[in-house]
């Protein structure tokens, strides 16, 4: 078998990154069916594998170590990889030598580019990305052994791949429901984390109401040029506090904050567009705007859960 080298293994990342590749936990980069999503489910639990998830169906699907297993043809779990490495650093100790690395924490794992960033699958919400390392929580630095560093590879058993990163990938206890009133007048019913979205394809969004299971939030929306001001409360009989949004003018943009140790993942899509990336609470670090939209486009559809 021909040597599994840097180059090829971040050229993989890449390939993954311009396909689309979609995160389903126990997927190991294949085309993927309804009826194998579903199977995985009952496995695993709806926390690691998403209902959302189902509408991944057709398209390739790969979890965060099965991006370096589609590659080698060694199956791994996060944790074995770890295991098994030549060397482990603590992610403070990574140098531009250590490209093509893997990073890692409990639960989790990605490749090192050699620039302050990595390619991982990043979990249901996040799929196939290339961030900044400081989009994560990233502990360690391992050096692969199933990966050619210049030194050939050392030869490590596969050992049946345990079940390592569904943890990671859990939306936390706290649930978020929201739902939204569109410029026709309509009120949509609510929905539940990443179960379902709010809004309607094609129709322009006018009203937000969020809450959360526990813990305290504000939220707010610009319309009309401007933003309005925060709200806390979740009742569309309440026009000043139980609702964001002026039930006229189009929403362009959405900011949500839930104080404490929980942070609320949001993300909007233009209308009849793709869904921009996930905001988290208000941040305004690693191409984060601290809000989610453009201030500019009408949006017709929001996802948000919380962790």
């Amino acid at each position: 078998m021909a040597a599994k080298t840097v180059d090829g293994l971040i050229a993989h990342c890449e390939k993954a990154l311009k396909e689309k590749w979609q995160y389903v936990y126990g997927t190991k980069g294949k085309k993927t069916t309804l009826a194998q999503i579903q199977a995985l489910r009952r496995t695993y639990g709806s926390g690691c594998v998403w209902p959302s998830d189902d509408k991944k169906a057709g398209k390739i699907c790969c979890d965060c170590s099965g991006l370096i297993s589609s590659y080698t043809g060694i199956l791994r779990g996060s944790a074995q990889y770890k295991a098994t490495a030549k060397k482990v650093y603590a992610i403070s100790k990574r140098t531009s030598a250590m490209r093509g690395w893997a990073v890692w924490m409990n639960g989790h794992i990605g490749i090192y580019d050699g620039n302050n960033g990595y390619y991982a699958m990043d979990g249901s919400s996040r799929n196939m990305v290339h961030y900044p390392l400081s989009r994560n929580s990233f502990t360690h630095i391992i050096q692969l052994c199933d990966i050619d560093y210049g030194k050939g590879t050392t030869t490590v058993p596969a050992a049946k791949p345990a079940a390592s990163g569904g943890a990671y990938n859990t939306v936390s206890s706290i649930s978020a429901t929201y739902a939204v009133k569109l410029a026709n007048g309509r009120t949509l019913p609510f929905v539940t984390n990443l179960n379902d979205y709010a809004g309607l394809r094609g129709n322009k969004i006018v009203g937000l109401a969020v809450k959360f299971s526990s813990g305290k939030c504000w939220y707010r929306v610009r319309c009309n040029g401007k933003w309005l001001p925060k709200v806390t409360g979740c009742n569309w009989a309440d026009a000043k506090n139980g609702w964001a949004g002026d039930g006229k003018h189009p929403i362009t943009a959405v900011q949500i904050e839930i104080e404490g140790s929980k942070t609320a993942y949001y993300r909007v899509s233009p209308v009849k567009k793709d869904y921009y990336p996930y905001q988290e609470d208000v941040k305004k670090t690693n191409g984060m705007d601290g809000y989610a939209g453009d201030m500019n486009s009408y949006i017709d559809r929001i996802q948000i859960y919380a962790k």
